[in-house]
């Protein structure tokens, strides 16, 4: 029984560090519909078969990653590595890089996390939680030689017998002409069901080359190594997002990110968007080597960073029927959220990130939505004097609490929500956002179109008494009713001495 390293792309003169499987003989080629058998390639002479188990993750042999009598170890590849993808799949074939190694190190079985994600591949064999069964009846599947080809253009299929069952493989006989040949390490060995759906059982390890291209053995048995019941194993190393503040971690040049009880540690990602103090959301993986300087929570690699925003508006309609809201002089078309929230005339604060997305709507730059929270309609009174606060003279003058009551669209605001504890208020009477006039030395006033920067946003302090402050970003100071209301609303205090800066905040 011949271990199988991988196939070397010479058509001859392969050395014993050089073999892999084929399934060849009486074999067919692979029907389309198995778009989940692809291609290793590895190093500039080297090739295997792997199963793709995720967009983003070939299960395959870890015996075609040897370099010399080395194993891989988890980490990068140790050579240059790809996959391809049958050509006869709708995208046609696809070539991907491989940019880590996941390996397991109790069976020949790794893992190889892609650069990219494969789509538009038809078919799928999730892992299968049964068992194999001597006796029972398999499938294999590889892009190695066979019986009269070299190195054919599209895998060839055949079925196998199992003939026994150990902790973390299994043997088979192949039936009828059906030979497992080099190339095909790391192919898939699948259990077809009734209802037309397949389960991986396990990836091609060895045969004994009986009727093989080239080959004088007439061994027809091989064995495989087990992947069933490693469905939680292989999920641990799918790619994943979060969202969140980075951070300065422990080590040097550590930068973290903490989801709820858990801390990330990040490596790679642009670090023009992945900086300390920077909201944002990223894909990545979990990748523990090469381990570092940096001893805080769990490494990944990240494989995108988008720095995160926060709009802030009323939902419109673009000729084309999509929504849209503009924000900060830009129009964006929203990808995501509750179509009955996200919906035409609602206000909103919709966090998310610039994204490139295909669609029918010419309109607008695509920002997927992470989170969405409705406007509140408030008025604000002053405790100095139970005045109401007004945008005066429809909004042409500063703010004022001068107000009896809430007589109307002078005295409600929409509040929105940027996250973190920090407000933005829209007047209703002329639909212009507040701003701390001057960067604060000037009073408030509802003259902005748009939250530009940190003149229009403030902090919502809510006070042990159950009135609420408004503390001003662009100077750090406290808006106060100053002159005990008699004058406009100014942010210069530098703390919440008394009820100048209170106000009871009240929703519509």
């Amino acid at each position: 029984m011949a271990a199988l390293a991988a196939l070397a792309v010479g058509l001859a003169g392969l050395t014993a560090a050089d073999q892999a499987l084929a399934v060849a003989g009486g074999s067919q080629p692979a029907d389309a519909a198995y778009g989940y058998v692809v291609k290793v390639g590895v190093g500039s002479d080297r090739s295997c078969t792997g199963v793709l188990v995720d967009p983003h993750l070939v299960a395959t042999s870890k015996e075609c990653f040897k370099v010399g009598s080395a194993a891989p170890v988890t980490g990068p590849p140790p050579v240059t590595g790809t996959v391809t993808t049958r050509s006869d799949q709708v995208s046609g074939a696809q070539t991907v890089a491989i940019s880590y190694l996941h390996v397991r190190d109790d069976r020949n079985l790794v893992l190889a996390h892609l650069a990219r994600g494969l789509t538009a591949l038809r078919g799928n064999a999730p892992v299968s939680a049964a068992a194999p069964v001597a006796g029972e009846t398999l499938r294999v599947l590889g892009f190695g030689r066979t019986a009269d080809e070299w190195v054919p253009a599209l895998p060839h299929t055949g079925q196998v017998s199992l003939r026994d069952v150990s902790a973390t493989g299994i043997g088979v006989t192949t039936v009828g002409d059906s030979a497992v040949c080099k190339g095909d390490a790391g192919g898939p060995v699948i259990r077809e069901n009734s209802d037309g759906t397949a389960n991986l059982v396990a990836v091609l390890s060895t045969s004994g080359q009986g009727g093989c291209l080239g080959e004088t053995s007439t061994s027809r048995d091989a064995t495989a190594t087990r992947v069933d019941g490693l469905a939680e194993w292989i999920d641990q190393f799918k790619e994943f997002e979060l969202t969140g503040v980075v951070e300065v971690g422990v080590g040097s040049g550590c930068l973290v990110v903490k989801d709820g009880t858990t801390t990330y540690q990040l490596a790679g990602g642009s670090a023009s968007v992945v900086k300390a103090g920077e909201t944002v959301h990223i894909f990545g993986y979990r990748a523990p080597n090469p381990a570092g300087a940096c001893t805080a929570g769990v490494r990944i690699q990240v494989t995108q960073a988008y720095p995160v925003a926060t709009l802030v508006g009323t939902v419109t309609r673009a000729a084309e029927g999509c929504a849209l809201l503009a924000s900060g002089g830009v129009t964006y078309r929203p990808v995501g959220g509750d179509p009955a929230v996200v919906k035409v005339g609602a206000k909103l604060s919709i966090t998310g990130y610039v994204m490139e997305s295909a669609s029918a709507c010419a309109q607008g730059t695509a920002f997927r939505v992470l989170s969405v929270v409705p406007a509140t309609v408030v008025s604000l009174r002053a405790r100095v004097n139970n005045k109401f606060v007004t945008a005066a003279n429809a909004g042409a003058d500063p703010l004022i609490a001068n107000r009896d009551s809430v007589g109307g669209s002078w005295e409600r605001f929409d509040a929105f929500d940027l996250g973190r504890g920090i407000i933005a208020l829209r007047a209703n009477v002329n639909n212009k956002f507040v701003t701390a006039a001057n960067a604060g030395d000037g009073a408030l006033i509802a003259n902005r179109d748009s939250v530009g920067g940190s003149w229009e946003k403030f902090q919502l302090v809510r006070n042990a008494d159950g009135t609420v402050s408004l503390k001003a970003q662009v100077n750090g100071k406290y808006v106060t009713a100053a002159n005990a209301g008699a004058d406009p609303l100014i942010a210069n205090r530098d703390t919440v001495g008394g009820s100048w800066e209170k106000f009871d905040l009240i929703t519509n």
